[in-house]
């Protein structure tokens, strides 16, 4: 029998849909709304090469960086629903975006379609050495006794470690000064050396300098304990209930996208746990791989679009 007629034979009898079976019969690309080089593109670099290894195709790379993660999130949800474009999505492009860039040329509700979340990664609350804090209750205690007094640097207006900061404050009942940066890296030596107090930023470029004595880690800003700093108390069990602001990483294609082909990345992105390889690379760069399967990481978009409009009213955030 010919080998497409026997495939064809299969389906039929088993029920297996054929677009399912096939997939990816060419090249897909995988857009990283990020420029090369940082923690980000990584992760994503990492889960293409794992992705290439089990569909036996190669999983191509497409740096598209820019405007908070919208250009790269943008161009995905406007290309056609067939399972060869990707996107590598996380909280910018997706569930920040929609309050932070009031003319936003997509909408992510309508525009993308969630498969599956693989990793998260905590960020974390760390404060400059000779602020007399030493947890979360004194920082507050510190703030709120002092009004406008504390400032807290971010890596930019509008990006996650602004808007965790800002929900921080919001929650905590803190009116503190922010002072945002163009990126982490020229605002943590300025943490270090106390023209800050405070600052919230990805586990990357925090942890080291925690490590190194220079900044005083306070707590996570997972729901729960990060896996690999099971002694760094939750922002929430430190007397800030309900406060959670991790970075996610998940698999996004555009809306339309068949049936069949939604189910197999959904599931071959469930089976990436088992690589152990993939597991140690992500954790080096501070990502667990956590994985949520199309309908939770679909309920976590959701969620996570209201969390983050709310904050934005609320505090008046907005994009550079």
């Amino acid at each position: 029998m010919h080998a497409l007629t026997r495939l064809i034979a299969v389906a039929v009898f088993s029920g297996m849909p054929l677009a399912s079976a096939a997939y990816p019969s060419k090249p897909v690309r995988m857009i990283i709304p990020f420029p090369p080089g940082g923690a980000s593109d990584y992760v994503g670099r990492t889960v293409a090469h794992a992705l290439s290894e089990m569909w036996g195709q190669n999983v191509v790379v497409d740096n598209r960086g820019g405007a908070g993660a919208t250009i790269g999130t943008g161009l995905v949800a406007k290309s056609p629903a067939d399972g060869y474009t990707l996107l590598m999505g996380v909280n910018a492009g997706v569930v920040i975006a929609p309050s932070v860039y009031p003319e936003l040329h997509y909408d992510p509700r309508k525009d993308l379609l969630a498969l599956a979340s693989f990793a998260l990664s905590p960020q974390l609350l760390v404060v400059t050495n000779g602020l007399a804090a030493k947890s979360v209750k004194e920082l507050v205690a510190l703030g709120k006794a002092k009004p406008g007094q504390l400032s807290f640097a971010s890596s930019g207006n509008g990006a996650l470690p602004h808007l965790a900061a800002a929900m921080f404050n919001m929650t905590a009942g803190i009116n503190a000064v922010h002072v945002p940066y163009k990126g982490s890296g020229p605002a943590l030596p300025d943490l270090i050396a106390g023209r800050t107090q405070y600052m919230i930023d990805i586990i990357v470029s925090a942890l080291p300098l925690v490590q190194s004595g220079k900044l005083r880690m306070l707590a996570v800003t997972t729901a729960k304990r990060y896996p690999t700093l099971p002694e760094v108390p939750t922002v929430a069990e430190s007397g800030l209930p309900g406060y959670e602001a991790a970075q996610w990483y998940g698999l996004f294609a555009p809306t339309g996208l068949p049936a069949p082909i939604a189910r197999k990345i959904e599931t071959d992105t469930e089976k990436l746990l088992d690589n152990k390889t993939l597991r140690a690379g992500l954790s080096q760069r501070g990502a667990e791989m956590m994985y949520g399967n199309s309908a939770q990481f679909t309920a976590v978009v959701k969620q996570d679009i209201a969390k983050w409009a709310r904050v934005v009213k609320e505090t008046g955030a907005r994009a550079d």
